[in-house]
């Protein structure tokens, strides 16, 4: 549909395909300023929430904890669960089944019924392109995407640790990594310092010299595990042949320190300087 408008210093009639008020001219300006700043985002992240164990995540188990971890990493900036960011529709439980690895129809819809028993997750009836479709949300209090003027624009991230999207889907999809050992990835987030990426009982003391680390005899019993399976754990878990977990000895204890490249506090994309002993020590 064409409009007819006239020059008011010509009096000359004009005939254009498309007119936009100068509200509608603005408001497209900043949608199509906020689709670029995302474009221009190479590596996705979701910001989980380093508080949220006091809830209902203390009850899960660590192979629970790794497959709502993994969900995590599916979901919009509405913390809506979508095979991929440009899908049109929310992602369906069979395709949440596929992407969590599970065999079993009964599994999947087991697991997400104590999750909304536990109140991680609701269910919601959406409409997308005059459809009406069952979507799966997390909710907000565990992990969020801060999408320009969106609702999460201003949610602070103080404590919070960015997960690399792709980065933990590439860890899931090797087969010797199991749900459990996502799960226990899960259960280090709220240890991370927010300078120096180390696993500290005081992760948001910004002074360095205060900070108390957390040996690999102290993480194995906040873990809940032996010392022996803890270490096993930080020497074989793998990511693009890096380590997700490496080991300093300082004296005659030994710090651990999460992989900047997978899990991050601050912000922006992670100073490689920060993460070079990750790089260097590659298979």
């Amino acid at each position: 549909m064409s409009h007819k408008f006239v020059n008011l210093e010509t009096g000359e009639k004009v005939e254009i395909a498309y007119y936009r008020t100068p509200e509608q001219q603005k408001s497209y300006q900043e949608k199509k300023k906020k689709e670029a700043v995302l474009e221009r985002s190479k590596n996705p992240f979701v910001f989980t929430e380093m508080d949220a164990f006091q809830g209902g995540l203390s009850v899960l188990d660590n192979k629970e904890l790794g497959y709502f971890l993994v969900m995590q990493t599916y979901i919009n900036y509405d913390n809506m669960l979508k095979t991929h960011p440009d899908e049109k529709h929310p992602m369906t439980v069979k395709e949440l089944q596929q992407a969590l690895k599970i065999k079993s129809p009964k599994t999947i819809r087991k697991l997400l019924k104590e999750f909304e028993r536990l109140s991680l997750i609701y269910i919601d009836t959406v409409e997308s392109h005059g459809k009406k479709h069952e979507a799966i949300f997390i909710a907000e209090e565990y992990c969020f995407r801060k999408g320009i003027g969106g609702d999460y624009s201003k949610r602070k991230t103080d404590n919070a640790v960015k997960v690399f999207i792709n980065s933990l889907q590439d860890v899931y999809a090797q087969d010797a990594i199991k749900p459990a050992d996502i799960g226990f990835i899960y259960r280090t987030i709220k240890f991370i310092h927010y300078e120096t990426n180390y696993l500290v009982l005081n992760p948001s003391e910004r002074d360095n010299s205060k900070i108390i680390p957390l040996t690999v005899n102290a993480l194995a019993e906040k873990m809940g595990l032996t010392r022996e399976e803890t270490s096993r754990k930080l020497s074989s878990l793998k990511w693009n042949g890096m380590y997700i977990y490496g080991r300093m000895k300082i004296g005659k204890e030994i710090m651990v320190k999460a992989n900047p490249f997978i899990l991050y506090r601050k912000a922006g994309e992670p100073d490689t300087k920060l993460g070079a002993e990750f790089l260097i020590n590659r298979d």
